[in-house]
């Protein structure tokens, strides 16, 4: 078969997986992920149709674009009256089940380096940095799992916004890790110094960014082109926040927060309703992030590659992400008037996702050593991780109490 034509029946097999995978999902709530995850490791280890190396030279570009349409998609879901009202426990519970996360993984990983198992250049600070990559639950499979259950709300608010808090997170953590990583030892102290500058900075210029773009939505609002504009803008907000030392990430998720909640500062900035983001550009960034969606855990299933040992590394570490969840959950909701059958709905409610797909290839691409079989490891870990979500959930949902009808 001509190249062109594969190329073409290929991008129409992963729209076609994608969709017909969140059809499936809605009658039997397996997450559409695990089609594509198939649909990769058919097109990667199976068949050989794609190389690693034809889909590592593409991983520094995509995944930097992913992050963008995934942090603002993320946060322009983020309703601030609901984050105020659950912001204790739910900020607990993210805080809590990232800090173990970390703490657990990078203990797992030393042992395995004394053995041969990990590069020579494996430090405490490159297990901390697989950890933080690895400790946040993906928002882009909880939360439509959680839209199709009939978990109390109050459950399924905390779960939502603790992936939202978490994948921040995980962007945070990653990115300062690296930073410090690539410093030498004597710069190390400095680099760890910079870092609430590098916070400071992304966040302020991420909100400012926010707030000015509030005015230009107004010049916008019947605009065909508001979309594919504010995505431009979001590129370059990103582009100029990494060359100021700030953190990018973290601007663009501040600056989404802002554009997503803009209703609830129209008293404040006495701003009018043409100033809102419109349902037009919502509803073409969702169409955004189901193609990047599709594509990316397309990507993951294919980038599956030796030493093999590292993928069955990675598939256990799925199992040791949810042993190392349980006791943070219980200790999160203690006190807090959770049933057990929640408690445990909550405690299987930890695939990962997006985030960690594209900070698997950071590190590599920023040249920090001991790090070129991170996306295989890391990789490997995201399947274990969704496929115990989707055995799991079912299992937790038939026990776990119903929502009220009102719901």
């Amino acid at each position: 078969m001509a190249p062109v034509a594969l190329f073409l029946l290929t991008i129409a097999g992963i729209f076609l997986i994608g969709a017909l995978g969140e059809i499936v999902f809605k009658r039997t709530r397996v997450p559409d992920v695990v089609w594509l995850l198939v649909a990769g490791v058919m097109l990667g280890p199976v068949t050989g149709t794609v190389t690693p190396e034809d889909l590592a030279a593409i991983a520094p570009f995509f995944g930097a674009l992913t992050l963008v349409v995934v942090l603002f998609n993320g946060g322009t879901q983020l309703d601030l009256p609901q984050i105020l009202r659950a912001a204790p426990r739910s900020s607990l519970l993210s805080l809590l089940t990232f800090l173990v996360t970390v703490a657990v993984v990078a203990a797992c990983t030393m042992p395995l380096r004394s053995i041969g198992w990990f590069p020579a250049e494996w430090t405490w600070t490159h297990g901390l940095l697989l950890g933080c990559i690895l400790g946040g639950s993906s928002s882009i499979i909880v939360m439509p799992a959680m839209l199709l259950s009939r978990i109390e709300d109050r459950t399924a608010s905390l779960i939502n916004l603790e992936s939202a808090f978490t994948d921040a997170f995980c962007v945070v953590g990653a990115t300062a890790l690296i930073q410090i990583l690539l410093a030498s030892g004597d710069e190390t102290v400095s680099a760890g110094a910079t870092l609430m500058r590098s916070f400071g900075l992304g966040a302020s210029l991420g909100l400012a960014a926010g707030f000015g773009w509030l005015v230009v939505l107004r010049a916008l609002h019947s605009s065909e082109h508001a979309y594919p504009v504010t995505l431009a803008a979001l590129l370059i907000l990103y582009v100029a926040i990494d060359a100021a030392g700030g953190s990018a990430a973290l601007g663009i998720l501040a600056f989404a927060v802002v554009v997503g909640n803009a209703e609830h500062f129209k008293g404040i900035l006495k701003l009018e309703e043409d100033f809102i983001l419109s349902d037009d550009v919502r509803g073409f960034h969702q169409q955004v992030t189901f193609i990047v969606k599709s594509f990316f855990f397309t990507f993951i299933g294919a980038m599956l590659t030796p030493p093999w040992s590292l993928v069955a590394i990675g598939l256990g570490l799925g199992v040791v992400l949810l042993i190392a969840r349980a006791p943070a959950v219980w200790l999160s909701l203690w006190g807090g008037g959770f049933t057990a059958d929640s408690v445990r709905v909550v405690t299987i409610a930890m695939p990962r996702g997006l985030a960690a797909g594209v900070l698997a290839s950071m590190p590599m691409a920023a040249g920090v050593p001991g790090t070129s079989h991170l996306p295989a490891l890391v990789f490997a870990a995201v399947i274990s991780s969704i496929l115990i979500f989707t055995v799991g959930l079912p299992m937790a949902h038939r026990l776990a109490p119903p929502a009220s009808p009102s719901a």
